[in-house]
């Protein structure tokens, strides 16, 4: 690999002005100018041909939005953004780019922003670009992201109560995709030092593409009784910057697909949708793109409900996750203080009909499995196999998944498919009840 940074110009035509000088005078040797592209799904389409190390971006660029910035990085590609005045530097920073830098900016500087490093006149632009980060498997499994919002619990209860159910049908792994901390490891008395979510992202950026990424995983995994395998989210906050650089979630995401038929994401709810975005947010943002299907739980009482619509909107707006991935899920029914089905009906159908989705599923209050779950540590459907929130989550799974060997998702109300393994299928027959 050239040892030179590749990079796509996405300017507009005035910033292309304010800048050729860096770019096209001088020596071309320390940098490599791949192409130029003139709207954002252009763009989209050019990172995937291309293969940049990165994008120099102008928010004036012909149609873009959020979306597609979490989309390139999502790719491992970096997204140094360059500002004409204040007002751009602002417009940067509210899309997502890593770096920002002026049209006065020296061309050392430049090689410096597209490496992700700070500039160090002395040094020569010699290191060769990251290496390649593990590419999804054409027959691998499905990824699903869970995702609540502020002041409403139950979206890792569902998350961890989908991959339990799961995983009695097909081996699944639950992975805490939590920048912030989720907290399995306090409920299961483990210890993320030990194995978490971190050395997958180490891993699966490797030089070998993860070559021995299976037997990695199996020592990293936190197994307890009732649970499936899991992934707990990075030790510390010092893991962040790891987590949030360029496609380091979706390479991660990615090499557990080709492992495991069923991937659920316990995705942590912050998405920084002002102006900074912490590489806690990017962390999750990038979750959610890679996965084939998002399930946004939503609170019943009505600050909750609040809450959660305007997470879907930075989710179908913001983020440009299209209806088709997108489930809505209304937890803590008949708890105390909730409101009705009717009334989440009456504050939530139109907004959701509008955006093309409905409300999926209903999780109702279950008493008696939350208090079996506080004294056997286990999730809701293994405390409580047959109550009332243990067959929600079961018909849930039923409409989410069907046992087809096919890679490609399904559209919205149809189910995704499951990559049975050859060894599960040595063992014994898959039997699909509905």
């Amino acid at each position: 690999m050239s040892p030179r940074p590749r990079l796509v110009l996405a300017l507009t035509p005035l910033a292309e002005r304010a800048i050729e000088g860096t770019l096209f005078d001088g020596e071309h040797a320390s940098l490599e100018l791949l192409c130029s592209v003139g709207e954002a799904d252009e763009l989209l389409r050019t990172i995937s041909e291309e293969r940049p190390d990165a994008v120099l971006l102008s928010p004036g660029l012909a149609g873009l939005t959020p979306g597609h910035c979490e989309r390139v990085r999502s790719a491992g590609v970096r997204l140094v953004g360059l500002a004409l005045d204040q007002r751009d530097t602002d417009l940067l920073a509210s899309i997502g780019v890593d770096l920002t830098v002026e049209s006065s900016v020296s061309r050392d500087e430049l090689i410096a922003a597209t490496q992700g490093e700070p500039h160090e006149p002395a040094a020569t632009p010699t290191t060769a670009p990251a290496p390649p980060r593990v590419q999804r498997a054409e027959d691998g499994g499905s990824i699903l992201a869970v995702i609540g919002s502020r002041g409403a619990p139950g979206a890792s209860e569902c998350a961890a109560s989908l991959a339990a159910l799961a995983n009695n049908r097909w081996p699944t792994i639950l992975a805490e995709v939590d920048a912030l901390g989720g907290g399995l490891d306090v409920r299961l008395g483990a210890d993320a030092q030990h194995g978490s979510l971190l050395g997958l992202v180490r891993a699966s950026s490797g030089e070998d593409g993860g070559g021995a990424l299976r037997e990695l995983v199996e020592h990293w995994l936190t197994s307890r009784e009732g649970w499936p395998p899991l992934l707990l989210a990075p030790p510390d906050s010092e893991a962040l910057a790891e987590c949030a650089e360029p496609g380091a979630i979706t390479s991660a995401l990615h090499a557990l697909s080709g492992l495991y038929p069923i991937v659920v994401a316990d995705v942590g709810f912050p998405l920084a949708d002002g102006a900074q975005l912490p590489a806690a947010a990017r962390t999750h943002r990038e979750a959610l793109i890679a996965a084939d299907a998002v399930l946004l739980v939503l609170g019943a009482r009505e600050a909750q409900l609040h809450h959660g619509l305007r997470q879907f909107d930075l989710l179908h707006d913001h983020l440009a996750i299209p209806p088709d991935r997108l489930r809505v899920i209304v937890n803590g029914v008949g708890s105390p203080g909730a409101a009705s089905r009717r009334a989440v009906l009456d504050s939530a159908a139109d907004f959701l009909a509008a955006r093309g989705v409905s409300i999926d599923a209903w999780l109702p209050w279950d008493g008696r499995a939350l208090a079996r779950a506080g004294r056997a540590g286990t999730p809701l459907v293994i405390a409580r196999k047959h109550g009332a929130y243990a067959r929600a989550i079961t018909r849930l799974l039923d409409e989410l998944f069907m046992p087809a060997a096919t890679p490609a998702p399904k559209r919205r109300k149809r189910r995704l498919p499951v990559r049975v393994t050859r060894e599960r299928d040595e063992q014994e027959e898959v039997v699909w009840q509905r």
